[in-house]
Protein backbone atom coordinates (compact mmCIF):
# COMPACT_ATOMS: atom_id res chain seq x y z
CA UNK A 1 0.00 0.00 0.00
CA UNK A 2 1.39 3.35 -1.03
CA UNK A 3 0.92 6.39 1.15
CA UNK A 4 -0.49 9.30 -0.79
CA UNK A 5 1.36 12.49 -0.06
CA UNK A 6 -0.76 15.56 0.40
CA UNK A 7 0.63 18.97 -0.56
CA UNK A 8 0.63 20.09 3.07
CA UNK A 9 2.78 17.18 4.24
CA UNK A 10 6.26 18.43 5.01
CA UNK A 11 9.36 16.48 4.11
CA UNK A 12 11.46 15.26 7.05
CA UNK A 13 13.64 18.03 8.48
CA UNK A 14 11.55 20.89 7.08
CA UNK A 15 10.54 22.07 10.56
CA UNK A 16 14.17 22.13 11.70
CA UNK A 17 15.17 24.01 8.56
CA UNK A 18 12.39 26.55 9.16
CA UNK A 19 13.47 27.05 12.78
CA UNK A 20 17.08 27.53 11.70
CA UNK A 21 15.98 30.20 9.20
CA UNK A 22 14.05 32.05 11.91
CA UNK A 23 17.00 31.96 14.33
CA UNK A 24 19.39 33.15 11.64
CA UNK A 25 17.05 36.03 10.81
CA UNK A 26 16.76 37.07 14.45
CA UNK A 27 20.50 36.96 15.08
CA UNK A 28 21.01 38.88 11.86
CA UNK A 29 18.86 41.72 13.22
CA UNK A 30 21.48 42.52 15.86
CA UNK A 31 24.21 42.53 13.23
CA UNK A 32 22.13 44.78 10.98
CA UNK A 33 21.51 47.19 13.88
CA UNK A 34 25.24 47.35 14.57
CA UNK A 35 26.03 48.10 10.93
CA UNK A 36 23.07 50.41 10.20
CA UNK A 37 23.07 52.41 13.41
CA UNK A 38 26.66 51.89 14.50
CA UNK A 39 25.71 50.92 18.04
CA UNK A 40 25.44 47.92 20.32
CA UNK A 41 22.92 47.84 23.18
CA UNK A 42 23.24 45.61 26.26
CA UNK A 43 21.28 45.29 29.49
CA UNK A 44 22.46 44.26 32.95
CA UNK A 45 20.66 43.68 36.23
CA UNK A 46 23.47 44.95 38.48
CA UNK A 47 26.55 47.19 38.46
CA UNK A 48 28.68 44.08 38.98
CA UNK A 49 27.36 42.52 35.75
CA UNK A 50 28.14 45.74 33.85
CA UNK A 51 31.66 45.81 35.31
CA UNK A 52 32.28 42.22 34.21
CA UNK A 53 31.08 42.94 30.66
CA UNK A 54 32.96 46.24 30.37
CA UNK A 55 36.16 45.19 32.10
CA UNK A 56 35.45 47.69 34.88
CA UNK A 57 32.65 49.99 35.97
CA UNK A 58 33.05 53.76 35.84
CA UNK A 59 34.28 55.00 39.26
CA UNK A 60 31.15 57.11 39.74
CA UNK A 61 28.70 54.22 39.18
CA UNK A 62 26.97 53.43 42.49
CA UNK A 63 27.26 49.89 43.83
CA UNK A 64 23.46 49.65 44.03
CA UNK A 65 22.96 50.56 40.34
CA UNK A 66 20.35 48.29 38.81
CA UNK A 67 18.36 47.88 35.60
CA UNK A 68 21.30 49.13 33.53
CA UNK A 69 21.13 49.71 29.80
CA UNK A 70 24.36 50.44 27.95
CA UNK A 71 24.73 51.60 24.36
CA UNK A 72 28.18 51.75 22.82
CA UNK A 73 29.15 53.19 19.46
CA UNK A 74 30.66 50.70 17.06
CA UNK A 75 32.45 53.55 15.26
CA UNK A 76 33.68 55.98 17.92
CA UNK A 77 34.33 56.18 21.63
CA UNK A 78 30.79 57.20 22.54
CA UNK A 79 28.89 55.40 25.29
CA UNK A 80 25.69 55.93 27.25
CA UNK A 81 24.42 54.18 30.38
CA UNK A 82 20.97 54.45 31.95
CA UNK A 83 20.42 53.00 35.43
CA UNK A 84 18.43 53.32 38.63
CA UNK A 85 19.95 53.93 42.06
CA UNK A 86 18.75 54.77 45.56
CA UNK A 87 22.14 56.02 46.80
CA UNK A 88 23.28 58.30 43.96
CA UNK A 89 26.66 58.76 42.34
CA UNK A 90 29.62 57.08 44.04
CA UNK A 91 32.48 59.44 43.17
CA UNK A 92 33.08 63.12 43.63
CA UNK A 93 31.34 64.81 40.74
CA UNK A 94 30.85 68.51 40.06
CA UNK A 95 27.41 69.87 39.24
CA UNK A 96 27.38 72.13 36.17
CA UNK A 97 24.98 73.49 33.58
CA UNK A 98 24.11 70.89 30.94
CA UNK A 99 25.75 71.79 27.61
CA UNK A 100 25.56 68.50 25.73
CA UNK A 101 23.31 65.51 25.18
CA UNK A 102 24.05 61.82 24.68
CA UNK A 103 25.41 60.77 21.30
CA UNK A 104 24.15 57.24 21.91
CA UNK A 105 20.43 57.48 22.69
CA UNK A 106 18.65 55.20 25.16
CA UNK A 107 14.89 55.67 24.96
CA UNK A 108 14.25 54.43 28.51
CA UNK A 109 16.39 57.22 29.99
CA UNK A 110 15.21 60.56 31.35
CA UNK A 111 14.64 63.38 28.86
CA UNK A 112 17.99 65.18 29.14
CA UNK A 113 16.59 68.22 27.34
CA UNK A 114 14.26 68.78 30.31
CA UNK A 115 17.23 68.73 32.72
CA UNK A 116 19.29 71.92 33.16
CA UNK A 117 22.12 70.67 35.39
CA UNK A 118 24.25 67.53 35.27
CA UNK A 119 27.05 66.02 37.29
CA UNK A 120 30.44 65.87 35.59
CA UNK A 121 32.29 62.75 36.64
CA UNK A 122 35.61 62.50 34.83
CA UNK A 123 34.80 62.35 31.11
CA UNK A 124 31.11 61.65 31.76
CA UNK A 125 28.05 63.86 32.15
CA UNK A 126 25.32 62.34 34.32
CA UNK A 127 21.72 63.60 34.41
CA UNK A 128 19.27 62.41 37.07
CA UNK A 129 15.49 62.41 37.34
CA UNK A 130 13.65 60.64 40.19
CA UNK A 131 16.38 58.07 40.85
CA UNK A 132 16.98 57.26 37.17
CA UNK A 133 20.36 58.34 35.81
CA UNK A 134 21.47 58.93 32.22
CA UNK A 135 25.25 59.06 31.77
CA UNK A 136 27.10 59.76 28.55
CA UNK A 137 30.55 60.30 27.15
CA UNK A 138 31.98 62.20 25.39
CA UNK A 139 30.50 65.17 27.21
CA UNK A 140 31.20 68.81 26.42
CA UNK A 141 30.87 69.57 30.13
CA UNK A 142 33.96 67.46 30.88
CA UNK A 143 36.28 69.53 28.68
Amino acid sequence: MTKTRLPRDLPPGAAALGMAAILLTLSGCAAIETVAYGSVESTYETAKELAQARGEAPAWLPADARELTRVVSARAEAESIVFSSDTGLAADCAEVERLSAPTMEITSGPDVYAIDRVAVCGEWAVAENDGTYYAWTPATEAE
